[in-house]
């Protein structure tokens, strides 16, 4: 992947007006909605008439979400995370995307082609999934933080929200668990031999796949309730506990995870499986409502499975060969 004229520049030697030229063919092009992209101070969308607006936010920051001197190659997998994690969010209220907006402070001495690559992998996710990337600012940094904010649109009958569960509720997440937290496990543990399904569970870390298209479905089968659990099952199901139910129960048995994760771990799977950064979708609805969203999303390619109900009990529990406890304190909370 070349940048042009600034090809084994830094960012300080090119400059910005250099920068953004290398970066322009990444842009998406006017239409779609997207009546004026880069180039003024601001952009122009038209979102579909009578559709709300969806609006989202996420960071990645060099040190505590990739590694400062990343590989230039792994900075295509560092883009298309940035922009999956929104897009992820949008899936999370049924939202189709629109136009995606970059903020990046970057430190002066980082190479063009580094940022090159960023673009590259964020190219290829707005590709994949529809969106369109439409700007955003440059400034400097003493350490790289990359901020995506994307637009999207639903139809305000069909949005998906946190709140409104009842007991009696089935609780369901679209494909399978657990993969990304055993590829932070590996990294940060080690293994005397490389585990069946590593390379498959990295993948899941690296390069995450919004559910957009299962949320819809999801929606359009009459599901109203969900979120994503990027900070892991355990963690987000806390999160759609309110209103008339209070807890909910997860079969452990029932859980799709990710292969070769019990195997690899059989004593923490449990854990690995609410460990976080799976970006999957977790829904709740009347039985006979998610039987339908359950046959929508196999028809589109991605599992939806049962794997508990809403209750009246107390917060999350996890039933094990018929016995209930508390699920474990796994996931990812952004201060500790």
């Amino acid at each position: 992947m070349a940048a042009g004229g600034a090809a084994g520049a830094t960012v300080a030697e090119a400059g910005e007006l250099v920068l953004i030229e290398a970066l322009r063919p990444y842009l998406a092009p006017e239409g779609a909605g997207l009546e004026l992209g880069a180039g003024d101070d601001a952009a122009l969308w038209r979102p579909p008439a009578g559709a709300n607006v969806v609006v989202t936010t996420d960071s990645l920051v060099e040190g505590v979400h990739f590694r400062a001197g990343a590989e230039e190659a792994a900075m295509a997998d560092v883009g298309w995370k940035l922009l999956a994690v929104s897009l992820s969010d949008l899936a999370a209220m049924a939202a189709t995307p629109g136009p995606a907006f970059l903020a990046l402070s970057l430190p002066p001495s980082w190479p063009v082609s580094s940022v090159v690559y960023l673009y590259g992998g964020l190219a290829d996710c707005a590709a994949a999934h529809g969106a369109q990337l439409a700007g955003g600012n440059f400034s400097a940094a003493p350490a790289a933080v990359l901020t995506s904010t994307c637009l999207g649109y639903v139809d305000p009958a069909l949005a998906l929200r946190r709140a409104g569960g009842e007991p009696g509720w089935a609780l369901a997440v679209t494909g399978t668990l657990g993969g990304a937290a055993a590829a932070l496990a590996l990294e940060r543990d080690g293994a005397p031999v490389e585990p069946a399904g590593a390379a498959a569970w990295r993948a899941r870390l690296s390069r995450p796949e919004p559910r957009l298209e299962a949320a819809r479905a999801a929606a359009a089968a009459g599901v109203r309730v969900g979120l994503d659990i990027s900070d892991g099952l355990y963690r987000d199901a806390a999160r759609l506990l309110g209103g008339a139910a209070t807890g909910c129960v997860i079969d452990a048995g029932a859980i799709p995870l990710e292969a070769g994760v019990s195997e690899a771990w059989p004593e923490r799977w449990t854990a690995l499986a609410g460990g976080g950064e799976d970006y999957e979708l977790l829904l709740a609805a009347p039985p006979a409502v998610m039987a339908g969203a359950a046959a929508a999303a196999d028809a589109g390619g991605v599992p939806l499975r049962v794997i508990g109900e809403l209750d009246s009990g107390d917060g999350v529990r996890l039933a094990v060969d018929g016995t209930e406890r508390p699920a474990p304190p796994a996931g990812y909370e952004h201060f500790r």
